[in-house]
């Protein structure tokens, strides 16, 4: 852009230039006043600030010309302004000083003559080109004594900017704003050298007509100036005088002004600076053309410098109809009071930048009035003015008013070769052409050394047009021209050019280049050599470059973008480091290299790293780093930040409490709703929903008060140890005090660390990560923070109230090893206990409430063990009421309950399958659950390894009668104990199972408790006691039979019974009946039992019979065989009556052996009944006795009579009764042929084919013996089975009660089976001769 030609250089060798860079200009500034706005005397910050408000405020005003035209006159207020810079007043007029403001505040007399003074000093110095000045000064405050005159005024001594606008606009200022003013000014005067006019003002006046005054004086400013064009437009062109440039004075020294060319160049330069007068003037129309007019007679005599002036002047003057937004960024940009609500969107984000390059923003209102506010119509030119142009085309535009403060909105402009309806001149230049009007300017501008300054600010105002065009390149090509500009300046000047291209630079949303010029400036203020280096504004530069390089302050954002050039990014970090130590500001350089080591620990080596983390302990132990945010002067917040990856986190995981500790819900029993208790379907999807969203809640709970435990993998990616201290949970929610942990980590190993806390509230817990303390940094490691890593962003943890804590312990010794059933974690002490079978214990638990505030309210104890449900309930006993009226148990207390512990063990051997009798059916499902696993079923006969004596009724031997009296068993005693039966006999077969064996049972004695407020919503805690039981083998019994007794009521049950174990053992098996077995050694017993009776009888056949119709209601079914069930109850009544109860002698080892599970046959189960017949038997028309003795004579003839009674609820069928006479020759023979020795008148067998119930029938017989002798008879009554199919149809139930059991049409169990009833005890009669 600059130009390649040989430059025009001036003869001298040091000319005037201008000084300072004016930064700020942009192309509607050649329209504005100049005013200087300065604060003199002492500084009064507050009271300078309002008023430099007040007065910015009127930045423009409207005037009505001599021609009756509104014109807006636009001022620029500067606060400095260099004296040489007015030496260019002739050149450009914007650059020319004409008013000058001062504002001081003074306390006294000797103050205000001060503030006159130096007023007085800055008009000497801007006296060649200043119109008109003002001087505000503001004095002491009212004295108190006159307050009322204050409230009369109605101005608050706080003032409201509402109001006072309205103030101004509706009237005028008051009178007694007025009197008090000459108040002051009577009090205090100024001095007679102070010739300018000054306002008066209490410090807490509201100066309401300040503004007014303030407008009067721009007006004044604009009559002068319009004085002075109307003067310039009447000059002849014959006698205009050159205008020059500063540095032009020389280079006309000796020509001859009076030629072609030279008269040509002072008419181009009249004309050109008319121009410029015109433009601040607001006759843009006349502006127009003058500047062109100008332009094309400069150019005609190759006046370079003023030809780029006047070309300059033409993109001024079009930009201020194209562009007059701009004035009111401008405007905003001043005023800092107001918010940039007029700002273009372009300035700020580029991305919102117009799509047309034909486009531009105007003041909301009608289409006609577009450009109404910067267009006002011309004024009449004199004679004078058009003898100068030659080619003076105008176009009127209708005048409006407008505000700064409106609102914008962006329309396209019309293509400039159209007819615009009078809206825009025809000689505007378009917007492309204005950028190409900079470009030629710029050129010009470049061929005079001295207008380097020009040339800068022409390049910087072509930019700012640039910008408002949408025009990056063209603004990337003028600002990258600023670069090659020789400038004669100072290192601080250099600095602000680069400020400012930055700030262009951003405009446009070059961020990298804006950040490479910042970062330029930043390392300008400290170059070496530099006398006075400023870090403070190296490090703000520097920080403001991070945008450019894709940086951010929170290194969060850092990771999450990951872009931009990390050798670039390390690089500006550490010199920012640089500049906060040199700063002294060790807490911001230990936050920029920890942002450092966070951001771009990935980007660097290992060696690289190593040394960045050496730099950091250094610089940490000047001043700790902390993860808070650190504010700067300027109001910039430094985010924290965190060594996520110091260390290195592999894992987290949240531990559940342990398992004794663990809270469980307290089952409670629900109520039965329907008979829909279960539907799969869902009819909405909001539990669902639930769980998406609290997809990281942990599915255990942690409970208030009690320690929870967090376990973290962590690997130190240094190649040296890290000590991490201070390691804490991170947590948000529940109050939850964290308790800190220490650790060393070794180089690249991982190492696994377990982090402790309490939870101090109840409700949601949630777990965002750890902190840590490292290289003299405290870091906050949150999980979502954590880049590269499958970790959730957080673990959310239910807290429930406090639960109270227990300790348990037990009487019994403890065990070496715990329990291998299920929930063996929460088993927190343990017992052992040995007992032989049939052995009972006792173990008292105690139970401490280790709580030291919650009472233990609730406590559940129950029992699980590895045997079956009914033996556990028999081997295990506690009084619940007794345990529950102990409760609440207040802290620190204890509580003592006793568990009954009994060796339940199946003392009835099993029995041989080749034993059974055919005609067993086996045991009904329920009752054989147990039993048939075990034992079996016997035959009717009894057991093989029982005597034939004993075992068979025909043949057994009557060992009772060697006395010859009828007594009791109990004489056959010493017989039957001293029969030892060795265990391989009482086996009886290979295929039954062995003896007894060592048991060992596992049980856990569980405990659910509860209390307090966790007690309410429902939670518990459950720990256990195992206990480990060894059950030795004590008795067995190997064999069993059942005999008749001697009376009908009773029968005898003979047992043989083994001593299993290393002792003697005294067995004791009735109420006074004892009996010593030898080690290993058996023993034979017979125990007179109760017979089972026929209401116990009929009560198993009722609930039988009830089960069935339960079972199949209203269905045809097949009627259950009374066999199982009767067997059952025999068992049961056996069970239930003999307990044989054992003593080791020689310890009090003692225990209770029981029969339950003995199986019996058809046959044992008549003889353990009582018989359904009745027996009414009398011998010679005497009743029989039982026992009794009877006599007769041979050959007499005796008369026998049987009466059978059915006691029974159920008909008996096909009954045979059978009458036998025998002799019993007591060695276990009997004779039953006596055909010649008895003889019997009528049948001694007869057949009943019905006996109902309660029926009776007799039977008479007569016997003759014939020889003497004793004699045996041996009645009884047999049923045989019926041969036809034993399935009958059953009614509904509906018509059937219990109460008609014996009607039903049911086969009867004698029926089915088998049985045999015989009159007991034998009669026996002695028969004599006579």
């Amino acid at each position: 852009m600059r130009a390649t030609a040989g430059t025009v250089q001036p003869h001298a060798s040091v000319e005037p230039v201008m000084s300072r860079l004016d930064y700020e200009q942009n192309a509607l500034h050649h329209s504005c006043l100049l005013v200087l706005l300065r604060g003199v005397g002492p500084s009064r910050a507050r009271i300078l600030q309002r008023a430099f408000e007040k007065v910015r405020r009127v930045n423009n005003i409207k005037v009505t010309d001599s021609s009756g035209a509104v014109r807006t006159i636009y001022f620029r207020f500067i606060h400095e302004h260099p004296v040489e810079h007015n030496d260019w007043g002739d050149f450009q007029t914007h650059r020319r000083l004409l008013g000058l403001i001062t504002i001081g505040k003074f306390e006294s007399q000797t103050e205000l003559n001060e503030l006159c003074r130096l007023h007085e000093s800055l008009k000497v110095r801007y006296g060649s080109t200043l119109y008109e000045s003002r001087a505000i000064f503001f004095g002491p405050d009212a004295p108190p004594s006159d307050p009322m005159t204050n409230h009369k005024d109605g101005v608050s001594a706080v003032g409201n900017a509402q109001p006072e606008l309205q103030a101004i606009n509706e009237h005028s200022p008051s009178t007694n704003a007025r009197n008090k003013d000459g108040r002051l000014q009577d009090e205090y005067t100024t001095p007679s050298n102070f010739k300018s006019q000054a306002f008066f003002y209490r410090e807490q006046d509201n100066f309401i007509d300040l503004e007014t005054r303030v407008s009067d004086f721009l007006n004044a400013l604009f009559w002068v100036l319009e004085s002075r064009r109307l003067e310039r437009s009447r000059e002849k062109a014959e006698k205009v005088s050159l205008l020059l440039a500063p540095f032009e004075k020389r280079d006309f020294v000796g020509l001859d002004m009076e030629s072609r060319n030279n008269r040509k160049r002072c008419v181009g330069r009249v004309m050109k600076n008319l121009a410029d007068l015109s433009l601040q003037a607001g006759l843009l129309d006349d502006a127009l053309s003058l500047y062109h007019n100008a332009n094309e007679t400069l150019r005609s005599v190759g006046d370079s410098l003023w030809v780029g002036a006047s070309e300059e002047g033409l993109c001024a003057a079009s930009a201020v109809m194209l562009y007059p937004q701009m004035r009111e960024i401008e405007t905003l940009h001043r005023n800092a009071s107001l918010q940039e609500t007029g700002s273009s969107p372009l300035r700020n984000t580029p991305e919102k930048w117009r799509a047309s390059d034909a486009t531009k923003k105007i003041n909301t209102g009608n289409a006609s009035t577009n450009c109404a506010d910067a267009i006002t119509p011309n004024s009449s030119s004199c004679s004078s003015v058009s003898s100068l142009v030659t080619n003076n085309s105008s176009a009127s535009g209708t005048p409006t008013t407008s505000t700064s403060s409106s609102s914008t909105s962006t329309v396209s402009v019309t293509p400039f070769g159209q007819q615009r309806n009078g809206e825009l001149p025809l000689n505007i230049l378009k917007p492309e052409e204005i950028t190409n009007y900079y470009r030629k300017a710029i050129i010009n501008y470049s061929k005079y050394r001295h207008a380097a300054t020009i040339e800068t600010e022409a390049a910087l105002k072509a930019s700012r047009i640039c910008i408002e065009q949408n025009r990056p390149l063209d603004v990337a090509m003028f600002l990258q021209n600023i670069l090659y500009i020789n400038l004669s300046i100072s290192e601080a000047e250099r600095v602000k050019r680069f400020e400012i291209i930055t700030e262009l630079y951003q405009q446009i949303g070059y961020q990298r280049k804006a950040a490479f010029f910042q970062r330029l400036a930043a390392l300008k203020h400290v170059q070496q050599g530099s006398q006075a280096p400023d870090w403070t504004q190296s490090y703000r530069l520097m920080l403001g470059s991070f945008t450019g390089y894709l940086l951010s302050l929170d290194p969060l954002e850092v990771l999450e973008n990951a872009a931009g050039w990390p050798s670039l990014q390390i690089d500006l970090v550490q010199n920012l480091i640089t500049a906060a130590r040199r700063l002294g500001h060790s807490a911001l350089a230990t936050r920029h290299m920890t942002f450092l080591l966070q951001t771009q620990w990935e980007n660097m080596t290992a060696t690289e790293q190593s040394e960045m983390a050496v730099q950091l302990q250094n610089l940490s132990a000047q001043c700790e780093g902390s993860p808070v945010p650190l504010v700067l002067e300027n109001g910039t917040v430094i985010p924290p930040a965190n060594l996520t990856d110091l260390p290195y986190c592999m894992e987290m995981v949240v531990k559940d409490l342990p398992a004794h500790l663990r809270p469980q819900r307290i089952k409670i029993a629900k109520a039965d709703s329907g008979p829909f208790l279960f539907t799969p379907i869902h009819f909405n999807s909001v539990d669902r929903r639930d769980k998406k969203k609290d997809k990281n809640k942990i599915a255990f709970l942690w409970v208030q008060n009690d320690l929870s435990e967090v376990c973290v993998r962590l690997r130190n990616p240094l190649p040296f140890e890290l000590a991490v201290t201070d390691m804490r949970l991170l947590t948000n929610g529940v109050v939850f005090e964290s308790l800190p942990q220490t650790i060393i980590l070794q180089p690249h190993v991982p190492t696994n660390i377990s982090l402790h806390g309490t939870p101090i509230e109840t409700g949601q817990l949630d777990l965002q990560g750890y902190s840590t303390h490292t290289l003299g940094v405290k870091s906050n490691c949150r999980l979502k923070h954590m880049r590269g890593r499958n970790l959730p962003p957080n673990y959310l943890v239910e807290v429930i109230p406090a639960l109270p804590r227990i300790s348990v312990k037990t009487s019994l010794p403890q065990t070496a090893t715990f329990s291998n059933m299920n929930k063996s974690d929460i088993v927190v002490t343990s017992a052992s206990l040995t007992l032989y079978n049939g052995e009972s214990s006792s173990c008292i638990i105690t139970i401490k409430n280790e709580s030291n505030t919650l009472p233990l309210e609730h406590l559940e104890v129950s029992i699980n063990s590895n045997v079956e449900q009914e033996m556990q309930k028999k081997m295990f006993r506690i009084d619940e009421q007794a345990l529950q009226a102990k409760l609440p148990v207040a802290p620190q207390e204890s509580l003592e309950f006793a568990l009954e512990i009994y060796a339940e063990a199946d003392f009835v051997c099993p029995m041989p399958a080749g034993s059974l009798n055919s005609s067993a059916n086996g045991v009904s499902a329920e009752y054989g659950a147990s039993s048939t696993s075990h034992y079996s079923n016997l035959s009717a006969s009894g057991h093989a390894s029982l005597p034939v004596g004993v075992s068979s009724p025909q043949h057994r031997r009557q060992e009772q009668q060697n006395a010859g009296a009828r007594s009791t068993i109990a004489g056959a005693q010493h017989s039957l104990a001293a029969l030892n039966l060795q265990p391989s006999a009482a086996v009886g077969s290979s295929n039954s199972r062995p003896f007894q064996l060592t048991q060992n049972i596992e049980a856990q004695l569980r405990l659910k408790y509860s209390g307090g407020e966790a007690l309410v919503a429902g939670y518990c805690r459950q720990c256990a006691v195992s206990f480990n039981l060894e059950l030795l083998p004590s008795a067995q019994i190997t064999s069993w039979d059942v005999l008749p007794a001697e009376i009908p009521s009773q029968f005898y049950l003979v047992l043989d019974i083994s001593n299993l174990t290393a002792q003697e053992m005294s067995l004791n098996y009735t109420d006074n009946k004892n009996i010593l077995i030898e080690a290993k050694e058996s023993c034979r017993v017979p125990i007179p039992v109760d017979r089972c009776s026929l209401e116990q009888v009929c009560a198993a056949r009722a609930a039988e019979v009830a089960e069935n119709l339960e079972r199949e209601l209203c269905f045809r079914t097949q009627i259950l065989s009374f066999s199982d069930a009767l067997s059952k109850l025999c068992s049961t009544h056996i069970a239930e009556r003999v307990k044989i109860n054992w003593l080791l002698t020689g310890s009090d080892i003692q225990g209770v052996a029981s029969l339950r599970g003995i199986v019996l046959s058809h046959g044992m189960v008549d003889l353990t009944t009582v018989s359904p017949l009745q027996w009414s038997i009398s011998f010679q028309n005497a009743p029989v006795q039982p026992h009794s003795e009877i006599m007769c004579t041979v050959g007499q003839r005796a008369q026998l009579s049987i009466n059978l009674t059915n006691q029974s609820l159920q008909p008996l069928k096909n009954l045979v009764l059978t009458i036998k006479f025998y002799q019993d020759y007591l060695n276990g023979m009997e004779n039953y042929n006596l055909e010649t020795r008895v003889a019997i008148s009528g049948p001694n067998r007869i057949t009943i084919p019905v006996l109902e119930k309660l029926e009776q029938t007799q039977h008479n017989c007569s016997v003759i013996f014939f020889t003497p002798g004793r004699f045996k008879t041996s009645i009884e009554c047999v049923t045989k089975p019926q041969q036809g199919s034993s399935i009958s149809i059953r009614p509904c139930p509906g018509s059937t009660h219990l109460s008609q059991l014996e009607t039903l049409p049911v086969s009867s169990f004698d029926e089915q089976q088998a049985h045999t009833w015989k009159f007991i005890p034998p009669i026996e009669v002695t028969v004599v001769e006579q």
